[in-house]
């Protein structure tokens, strides 16, 4: 049954009971040493992770136009399963996984007037065979016809501008947006990005650690404790500058007045407009950290 332990008490669901008897400290210890143990092994996964998720991971290639674009998906993984997984036992993907790319492996497309076609599947080796384990897919020149793919894929080229956070989802200079049912492309678009970097301006995870310091926390002495500020940028002018912010209070102490939590946004957003963030174009729309339109939460911690 799972328990939570508070100082010396085992509080069980269901009931209480004292650990403070002397029987019952070598039981307590164990108890301890394996939360511990387990612990440790937590710590170890979520550092892991957390360089996993760090490492931009190696692109598949898409030929327009005889250019090439960096997809932004895996079309591999749309295959069937046992198609996918007997590929990868015959080309040895586990042979080539690393932390740059840890599918093992790098495949070509190109597309040929409007259809998509696999070139090839860069591994240990590069393959241009696929060991007839493609061949229903073939058209009657030979070429591996993507007919599994029914996707919408974004395609760049030119200098990566911007990747998000978790290092996905990364923004190119120029992108092709390809809409594509069995194999066909139905439309496409491209379109130009472009990146606001200004004398003087910042990037949010250069300075994250810095705004702290700017809060006038003395302009609220009665308030104690922890109230968690959640924002993120709402407005931008014609050049990409941040204009207005998006600023609500998550979590506060039930007790702060509503004068006193507007007068906290505020604040936060005058530390806000201290900074010129850099920002960047997508498609035609300004983003500032992510495309995503992620909340930022920022804990303030009152004493």
């Amino acid at each position: 049954m799972p328990s939570l332990c508070v100082g010396w008490t085992c509080r069980t669901y269901g009931f209480s009971q004292d650990l403070r008897t002397d029987k019952d400290f070598p039981r307590f210890f164990k108890f301890m040493r394996r939360i511990s143990y387990i612990l440790s092994i937590l710590t170890l996964l979520l550092a892991f992770s957390f360089n996993v998720s760090a490492t931009r991971q190696a692109r598949d290639i898409i030929i327009i136009d005889k250019v090439e674009h960096r997809l932004n998906k895996v079309l591999l993984y749309q295959l069937d399963s046992v198609t996918y997984d007997a590929l990868g036992k015959r080309l040895e993907f586990n042979k080539s996984s690393h932390s740059a790319n840890w599918r093992g492996h790098i495949s070509t497309f190109e597309v040929k007037g409007n259809k998509l076609y696999l070139n090839s599947i860069k591994a240990f080796k590069e393959h241009t065979d696929f060991n007839s384990l493609l061949d229903q897919y073939k058209d009657r020149k030979g070429r591996v016809f993507a007919s599994w793919v029914s996707d919408t894929l974004m395609c760049g080229t030119g200098e990566c501008l911007h990747v998000e956070p978790d290092g996905l989802l990364p923004v190119y200079e120029q992108e092709t947006e390809l809409v594509v049912e069995a194999g066909v492309v139905v439309s496409s678009r491209t379109y130009t990005n472009r990146i606001r970097n200004t004398p003087g301006s910042v990037h949010f995870e250069n300075i994250r650690y810095q705004m702290p310091n700017e809060f006038r926390y003395d302009k609220f002495p009665e308030v104690k404790g922890r109230v968690t500020v959640q924002f993120n940028a709402y407005e931008f002018n014609d050049e990409g500058k941040i204009t207005d912010w998006d600023i609500t209070i998550l979590r506060c102490p039930e007790s702060l007045p509503e004068n006193r939590k507007k007068e906290i946004i505020y604040e936060v957003a005058r530390v806000l407009c201290l900074y010129d963030f850099q920002t960047f174009m997508r498609d035609g729309t300004w983003y500032w950290r992510t495309t995503r339109n992620a909340q930022m939460n920022w804990p303030l911690i009152f004493k």
